[in-house]
C-alpha cells in the first residue's frame, strides 16, 4: 500500500479561513498565477527522526506571490486503479488544510528559520529540499 504509484497529493492555496480559493488573481484581461511550483505530489518511502518508515508527500519548491494570511489544502487522490487506466477517473480520497501562516513582502520578512529535524532526516536520505542549519539574525535597516 505504502508505495502504490496511483496516489498523489494536489495543494491548492485558499484563505486564512478556508473559505476562499487564492490560486489565481484575476484581473481582466489578465490571470495571475498566486501559488507556483509543483502543486502535486507522488509518495515517497521515508523514515522520520525516530527511524519509522512512512509514506510522505514533499512539497519542496512552493511559493506564494502575494504577502498576506494563507492556508493550503491537500487533496489526496487516486488515479484509476491498479489494473486498467482506460477510462479512469480521478477520485479525491480525503482533504485536509494546514494551519495559517503569513507570507510576508521581501521588505518585510523575519528572515529564515533553522530547517525542522523530519526536513533534515528526509534530506540525509536524498530528498531534494532546501535546509537551512545556520540562522543568522536579519540585519534590520532604518528607512
Amino acid at each position: 500500500m505504502l508505495q502504490n504509484p496511483f496516489f498523489f497529493f494536489h495543494v491548492t492555496l485558499w484563505s486564512e479561513d478556508g473559505r476562499e480559493e487564492r490560486n489565481v488573481i484575476s484581473n481582466p484581461p489578465k490571470t495571475t498565477r498566486v501559488l507556483m511550483g509543483s502543486l502535486v505530489s507522488s509518495p515517497a518511502i521515508l523514515k522520520n527522526t525516530t527511524g519509522e518508515q512512512g509514506c510522505y508527500f514533499c512539497f519542496p519548491d512552493l511559493s506564494i506571490r502575494t504577502e498576506g494570511k494563507y492556508t493550503l489544502k491537500f487533496s489526496l487522490m487516486k488515479l484509476g486503479t491498479e489494473d486498467r487506466l482506460i477510462n479512469t477517473r480521478t477520485e479525491i480520497i480525503a482533504n485536509t488544510y494546514s494551519d495559517p501562516f503569513t507570507v510576508y513582502s521581501a521588505k518585510k520578512f523575519p528572515g529564515m528559520t533553522e530547517s525542522t529535524e523530519l526536513s533534515k532526516a528526509f534530506a540525509k536520505q536524498g530528498l531534494k529540499i532546501p535546509i537551512r542549519n545556520d540562522v543568522r539574525p536579519r540585519k534590520i535597516t532604518e528607512d
